[in-house]
């Protein structure tokens, strides 16, 4: 095989030019190899491609240009992820809004290996939301350069592209938006306001156990075991009659509940509609849930955790500005009660690892940057506890 790369001064009616000149792979329906080549206006300009070439090549990079195109590629990549990693339907949205977004800047039809690290660079600089109305968050932008490098990767990894040119590429710094903790008291408030039994008991699984909104209105009777006083977290395939449900990270838990929130849970089933497999949804619920179902299987539409919930949140906020609640511009949402279960669950001096089991993360960081922070509470009882050795110092 012929692996020269040679440089070649060419007079055209443009002036004198400087082409590169390569062999690729063996071309079966002559026998020869494939020949390539591109020309530069400047030599330094042609000599820096040789050395870069050279250094792909010596790295296995092909010889042979790709000519796929940024749209094919990710359409073919998001398929083949789908199918074969079971990617949850939320992610593949996310993954299809970034693919919308990249052809959009480089355009469709644009060559994989025509992107560069400058211009994954600037792709990133000018990210703004889909309306293209503002900037995005440093948090959206980082869980886009997370999808691009993986996108690209797998083109690296497949020989599509000599490199990832999103590899080196550091992220925003995230900034941690501060929420509000809701201590105990103003749970039990929370509860005093709220007239439903079953909302009641929605906040007790958000506060108590941590669930996640999706998790706690899809929670069905099968998966709370009186007898030993906790809730089951798993995954439900969907099936002709009843959606599926998927768990973030696939990863199955169990969660013991208190005593109060058993008590809840037993008076929702006291009164519970028949045939209704899910624990803390109404009769008419239910039936719009089966509904969309079916016209999602229809359509042939994806099915998503988020369309089993109806205004859980507006409910929420109604209920706590009547407890008397102020968040101070703080976040306080549906999400924040699980927060402050977490951080409960840390004052009371459960270790770390077991309560990022608790939580269903998958990394521990994710538990003690998002999930805990220093509360008032907790000031106070480090000053509490200062005095007392104190005192007890003073005894003695």
């Amino acid at each position: 095989m012929n692996n020269k790369i040679g440089l070649y001064e060419e007079k055209t009616h443009k002036g004198k030019q400087w082409r590169v000149r390569w062999f690729g792979r063996y071309d079966p329906n002559t026998g020869q190899q494939k020949r390539y080549g591109k020309t530069f206006s400047l030599k330094k300009d042609a000599e820096q491609f040789i050395e870069d070439r050279k250094a792909e090549f010596k790295k296995g990079a092909p010889r042979d240009p790709s000519t796929e195109t940024l749209q094919d590629y990710c359409l073919w990549w998001l398929q083949y992820r789908a199918k074969g990693q079971a990617l949850r339907p939320a992610t593949i949205v996310l993954y299809e809004t970034t693919i919308v977004r990249l052809c959009h800047h480089f355009g469709a039809a644009t060559l994989l290996r025509q992107i560069t690290a400058q211009g994954a660079e600037m792709f990133l600089a000018e990210l703004q939301s889909m309306k293209g109305d503002k900037p995005l968050s440093s948090w959206t932008r980082h869980q886009v350069l997370r999808q691009c490098k993986t996108l690209f990767g797998d083109a690296e990894d497949r020989e599509f592209i000599a490199r990832n040119p999103f590899r080196k590429i550091k992220g925003p710094k995230t900034s941690v938006s501060p929420w509000y903790y809701l201590n105990r008291g103003e749970y039990r408030e929370l509860l005093n306001v709220t007239p439903s039994m079953r909302e009641r008991s929605l906040y007790a699984l958000y506060y108590t156990a941590g669930l996640r909104l999706s998790e706690a209105v899809t929670i069905r009777w099968a998966d709370i075991d009186f007898g030993t006083g906790q809730v089951n977290v798993v995954r439900y395939a969907g099936t002709e009659t009843l959606p599926p449900f998927d768990i973030k990270d696939n990863e199955r838990r169990s969660i013991p509940l208190p005593r109060q929130t058993i008590d809840l849970l037993l008076e929702v089933q006291a009164e519970a509609p028949d045939n209704v497999p899910y624990a803390l949804m109404t009769k008419r619920r239910y039936e719009r849930v089966i509904t969309n179902w079916q016209e999602c299987r229809a359509a042939g539409r994806s099915w998503r955790n988020r369309n089993y919930a109806n205004n859980v949140l507006i409910q929420f906020k109604e209920r706590s500005q009547r407890a008397g609640i102020r968040p101070g511009g703080k976040t306080l949402t549906i999400h924040t009660l699980r927060k402050c279960c977490c951080q409960n669950w840390i004052q009371d001096g459960q270790p770390i690892n077991v309560v990022m089991k608790l939580m269903g993360h998958s990394n521990i960081a994710t538990t003690e940057k998002y999930y805990s922070q220093f509360t008032a509470e907790q000031r106070s009882q480090v000053a509490a506890t200062a005095t007392a050795r104190l005192q007890v110092a003073d005894n003695d």
